[in-house]
């Protein structure tokens, strides 16, 4: 089946299943060129360890097991619970400060850009406390941007290079209300709103707004895009086991993700709840949606490790596109995006469950856009909203 899968889909061999070594000399060189280090976590049966490359040196430390496993567990209680984090505040931060030191164990990483692969269980080290009881909170965000990988050799192989009208630079996706009422699904109220703010900072930006946001358009239309951007509910788990993605009139499931043509795209934010969670095979990791689409060939996707409410969503999610479009690597807008979110929230907005859950999995390169004219687009926004307003004014006057 191995060999079946190396021929049919070389990609998905080499981001998944290859299992040969790579160099550390290696790693420093090409992966660290531009990163300060490499922490990539493993489970073992009796123990779990760290490992720290930085350009310079490579750390290898064992971790209490037992201790590991129950701080985590702790720490992702806390941070997916705002009414429990807002009261037992102190109680998070010393977890957060316990999980980090058991990870690096009093050697901290000096500033900078930092690839984090956690292993099994995802969880945001942006959010881990670094500094001393004695002093400030000061987290992990503020002093590194971070992504997140399966593995080093997933960041290693080169990902085709896919031509494509580059005219086509951002898809935004909002269903906004959801037919099938079996889903019981909220509406969210101001997603097609973002969207369309998202989308005037690119010259070319298409919208599936409401009931053109179905699956079979997402399918049809996502792969002509370099940039893609859904605003929708998720879950981790279904029906049939796996992840799935809510779309107006239907579900996509994680094994139906097969596009009609191969994707020449280099981004897709999942900003819905659970999409950076999925199953824990054992030997193979986490299946979620954004390992769906890497093995499609997309080196890059943000997803969120829980439900986060829907404005402090739209705007961190403006906010990235804000640094992305002035040209920032992804690592690197969605870290200042995260800043900027903290500085103008409220004291309750700058606690990490309103910030922490979106994280980037990937490749953190800059991806080439044409920026779009925004006043161009507010007018177009202001013009349609007063024909609508006279219309139904001009509708009404005619019905008296």
């Amino acid at each position: 089946m191995t060999q079946f899968i190396k021929s049919q889909n070389p990609l998905y061999y080499q981001n998944f299943l290859d299992n040969s070594d790579i160099a550390i000399q290696f790693v420093q060189k090409n992966l660290l060129k531009d990163h300060q280090a490499l922490v990539e976590l493993f489970d073992g049966d009796s123990a779990n360890y760290s490992l720290v490359i930085t350009p310079e040196n490579v750390r290898v430390r064992r971790i209490n097991k037992a201790a590991f496993d129950s701080t985590v567990t702790l720490f992702m209680y806390f941070i997916s619970n705002p009414d429990l984090l807002n009261r037992k505040f102190d109680s998070f931060v010393t977890t957060s400060r316990l999980l980090y030191r058991l990870i690096f164990q009093n050697n901290p990483l000096a500033a900078g850009r930092i690839i984090f692969s956690p292993g099994g269980r995802y969880f945001p080290i942006e959010a881990l406390v670094t500094s001393n009881p004695s002093e400030a909170v000061n987290y992990f965000l503020n002093d590194h941007p971070v992504s997140y990988t399966y593995s080093a050799r997933y960041l290693m192989n080169e990902f085709m290079k896919k031509p494509g009208d580059d005219s086509n630079d951002f898809m935004g996706v909002a269903p906004v209300q959801y037919q099938t009422a079996s889903y019981s699904l909220a509406t969210l109220s101001g997603s097609d709103r973002s969207i369309i703010q998202i989308g005037s900072r690119f010259t070319g930006a298409n919208y599936l707004l409401g009931k053109q946001a179905s699956k079979s358009n997402f399918l049809q239309q996502f792969p002509r895009y370099k940039i893609i951007q859904l605003y929708t509910h998720s879950s981790d788990s279904s029906d049939r086991g796996e992840p799935l993605i809510y779309f107006s009139d239907s579900a996509l499931y994680l094994s139906e993700l097969v596009p009609q043509n191969y994707p020449i795209t280099q981004l897709i934010v999942l900003s819905a709840c659970e999409t950076g969670l999925g199953r824990d095979f054992k030997g193979e990791g986490i299946f979620s949606f954004n390992r769906g689409f890497a093995a499609l060939g997309i080196p890059a996707a943000i997803t969120d490790l829980w439900s986060v409410d829907d404005e402090s969503t739209y705007q961190l999610t403006e906010y990235f596109y804000k640094y992305l479009s002035d040209g920032m690597p992804t690592d690197i807008a969605l870290q200042k995006a995260k800043l900027e979110f903290v500085r103008n929230a409220s004291t309750r907005g700058q606690l990490p469950y309103y910030w922490a859950a979106a994280i980037l999995a990937g490749k953190t390169d800059t991806i080439h856009i044409r920026k779009g004219n925004t006043w161009k687009t507010l007018g177009f926004l202001s013009t349609s909203l007063f024909l609508s307003f006279f219309l139904i004014w001009f509708w009404r006057k005619r019905k008296n």
